[in-house]
């Protein structure tokens, strides 16, 4: 493992460019920790290599690892409290605007930075100027990271503590852990093992043991925001300490890194960015409790509260010129191989929704807009999204449009829902008489946003009711921008014919029952087919930080029944198969409660079914005889097949979601009813419907085995694989593309 790393931190270095890289990877409690230099630590005056004790400028991590320690460390000790205000410890007018809270989370309306550095001369001046500045908006309305709020709450740390920031930190932390190359102003002895950063134009010089951030060096070197030199090792021991609740307390800890304690910036924490993205020049731990910082000169850091693991990257990226910088290959092609070694089976997956929060709803802020929603389409704190956009003021919708079961879920399956109001919103139900939006709707529209949670088959209604909004939207000129989420099935199995006819809201398009698609990516199948001489404009918001491969239970997003009889991931899985169920005349577990899960009849011998199932066909499931009585369930089930009788039926429990094939399990399960029961098994129009044309239930009556019918849908499952445009990598497909470029760059 720790040669695979060492290649990752090789790689990293060689597709960003920078000059060297140091790396530290280790678990919370184990001793054994990866740790490896790669590359220059300097390249001009003199070429020096990088070695594992060379000390790097943290840049931005100074905020995290003395800012933030030491605010939190004064706050368990009872020095101050996270909602005083900035002018309690700086009486100087101006500062009442600002409480530490919003300093520390990026929320108090100060401005990024503000280039100083010819003007100040000491910690003294620049808070006085901080102080005179005109709030860029509202205290705790916005988030919008800043250096002057750190700075702020260094001066804090001194006043609370009553010595300077870097002589508070190295006693409280620094020296207790053994971290002996970790400080503020490195003297010559440290110096010449520091990694040079910028030839600075406003200082003539190469920098090697300066701090790189101006204003930070016009302050005399000690800041909030920037002014920290390091090493990996001694942020791996302080990583260690930190996740093991011997720097801060469990409890603090637990405060801090409270998702969505910033409603409209979940991913805030108390000086810690949480939740990590792939996207950006961050990095990440695809992990929902995960947390770290970056910093400018090419530092990252990441720990992960749930496996105890944390990686540590350092480099200098800004030498010996601070651009062509290259901090985002750096970062992702190093945190990418931390993915690969041990998080294959986990991430933290985040729907288009979240991304809306991350980038302050610009696609939809100010627009006239529209929503197609209901209530299980939530964030990944599982608020429904009329509650996330009712946190953003700039963002209102004309129109809130809802498809079956209603905007709460609360009709069963096949109930005409009603329109109504919220508030002054009008609500209009797509499943009733209206089937689309009309055209005098839409008029003035200037964008539709579709935020709907599939399940990954083709016979749910959803998908139905975005093709007609699709096609109102292409006659009516509105573009339309979906909000993808993850298929929760995957995206690598297929199971079941293509559809043949396709013209029904349970089988609207020529795809697989299991069809491996996210419903960004049917919408956009849907316009390169259906649509395809239409004029419709069609944007989707990726999902981030999912692989192709993860199905629900690894992505750490919440549950949220998107209808009553699909109240669990094993049910929506298993629908993908015992949906057919609704064809012929069994009880397709409604009235109980475990919907698709359980399934009979007053006539199956439901043992004699089950001991004749071929277990290759039963992979991932577990198939016990059940008796029971399905009941009326209000908003579920009011009447459903073989309402009170005693039904003797088969109980499905979910072993293996991965392998499990329930397509092929309800084939299986027909053919053995056809076999025995071919008197009492009726066949319903609607299951021709359900399966996409007439051919399934043909080949079941002709007395094909399962096996063989599974058999022969395979090559057209192949073919539709190969056709079908797939916007989301395997982890397999993201490897292969980091060697091959290992293989070009050779």
């Amino acid at each position: 493992m720790a040669e695979d790393l060492r290649v990752w931190l090789k790689r990293a270095v060689a597709l960003s460019k920078a000059p060297g890289a140091t790396a530290c990877v280790g678990r919370a409690g184990d001793e054994k920790r990866f740790s490896a230099a790669e590359g220059m630590r300097q390249i001009t005056p003199v070429a020096e290599g990088a070695t594992e004790d060379t000390l790097y400028d943290l840049a931005s991590l100074t905020k995290q690892i003395s800012t933030t320690t030491s605010i939190m460390l004064l706050h368990e000790d009872g020095k101050l409290s996270l909602d005083q205000k900035i002018s309690e410890f700086l009486p100087i007018p101006g500062l009442e605007r600002y409480t530490l809270r919003q300093c520390i989370t990026h929320t108090a309306g100060l401005a990024p930075f503000k280039p100083w550095q010819d003007e100040i001369h000491s910690p003294e001046d620049i808070v006085q100027r901080i102080a005179e500045l005109p709030q860029a908006h509202p205290a705790g309305t916005r988030r919008v990271y800043s250096d002057l709020g750190f700075i702020l709450l260094a001066q804090v740390v001194g006043q609370a503590a009553r010595e300077p920031i870097d002589a508070y930190i190295a006693r409280r932390v620094f020296k207790p852990l053994g971290m002996k190359r970790t400080l503020f102003n490195p003297g010559p002895e440290l110096r010449k093992d520091c990694a040079a950063t910028e030839n600075c134009p406003w200082r003539k010089r190469v920098l090697k043991g300066e701090v790189h951030d101006e204003r930070a060096f016009a302050m005399g070197g000690v800041a909030g925001h920037a002014g920290l030199f390091s090493t990996a090792s001694d942020l791996g021991l302080f990583c260690d300490a930190l996740l093991s609740g011997k720097v801060l307390k469990h409890p603090t800890l637990d405060d801090m890194l409270r998702l969505g304690q910033v409603p409209f910036y979940p991913g805030q924490g108390i000086g810690w960015w949480l939740d990590p993205w792939t996207s950006g020049s961050n990095g990440y731990l695809p992990s929902r409790h995960a947390f770290g910082h970056t910093g400018f000169t090419g530092t990252a850091l990441w720990l992960d509260r749930e496996t105890g693991i944390y990686a540590v990257l350092l480099s200098n990226t800004v030498h010996p010129r601070r651009e062509p910088r290259d901090n985002t290959s750096l970062r992702r092609t190093f945190y990418d191989g931390i993915m690969f070694a041990h998080y294959s089976k986990a991430t933290n997956a985040h729907s288009g929704i979240d991304y809306l929060h991350r980038v302050d709803y610009a696609p939809v802020a100010g627009k006239r807009a529209v929503l197609l929603t209901n209530q299980a389409a939530t964030d990944m704190l599982g608020r429904p999204d009329l509650e996330v956009f009712g946190v953003e003021p700039g963002v209102t919708f004309k129109t809130i449009y809802t498809p079956e079961h209603g905007l709460r879920g609360q009709a069963e399956a096949g109930k005409s829902v009603a329109s109504e109001k919220t508030g002054a919103t009008p609500v209009i139900s797509l499943y009733g008489k209206q089937k689309r939006p009309t055209k005098d709707e839409l008029k003035g529209v200037q964008l539709f946003v579709i935020d709907l949670p599939d399940v990954g088959s083709r016979y749910y209604t959803y998908m139905a009711t975005m093709k007609e909004c699709l096609a109102a939207c292409a006659e009516s000129g509105v573009p339309v921008l979906v909000l993808d989420r993850p298929n929760p099935l995957g995206g690598t199995v297929l199971e079941g014919p293509v559809a043949k006819v396709f013209e029904s809201s349970v089988c609207c398009a020529p795809i697989p029952a299991r069809h491996g698609m996210t419903l960004g990516e049917i919408a956009q199948f849907l316009q390169r087919t259906v649509f395809a001489k239409s004029k419709l404009k069609l944007d989707v918001q990726n999902v981030e930080n999912w692989r192709r491969e993860l199905m629900h239970p690894v992505c750490a997003l919440p549950w949220t029944p998107p209808s009553p009889n699909l109240p669990t991931f094993e049910s929506a899985l298993a629908y993908a198969g015992t949906c057919l169920f609704e064809g012929v005349n069994l009880n397709e577990g409604r009235g109980t409660d475990t919907p698709f899960l359980l399934f009979g009849a007053p006539w199956v011998d439901n043992k004699a079914v089950t001991d004749a199932i071929d277990p290759a066909l039963a992979v991932g499931f577990k198939l016990s005889p059940k008796v029971y009585i399905p009941k009326p369930l209000p908003g579920k089930s009011e009447n459903p097949e073989y309402n009170g009788k005693l039904c003797k039926g088969i109980r499905l429990e979910v072993t293996d979601p991965d392998a499990a094939r329930p397509f092929s399990l309800t084939v299986a399960v027909l053919v053995e009813l056809v076999k025995r029961h071919a008197d009492q098994l009726q066949w319903k129009p609607n299951f021709d419907v359900l399966a996409g044309g007439p051919w399934l239930r043909e080949q079941i009556v002709a007395g094909r085995s399962a096996a063989e019918i599974i058999a022969e849908t395979q090559v057209e499952l192949a073919a539709f694989d190969a056709a079908r445009q797939k916007r989301y990598p395997t982890s397999a497909e993201m490897l292969q593309h980091y060697l091959d470029g290992d293989k070009n760059s050779a």
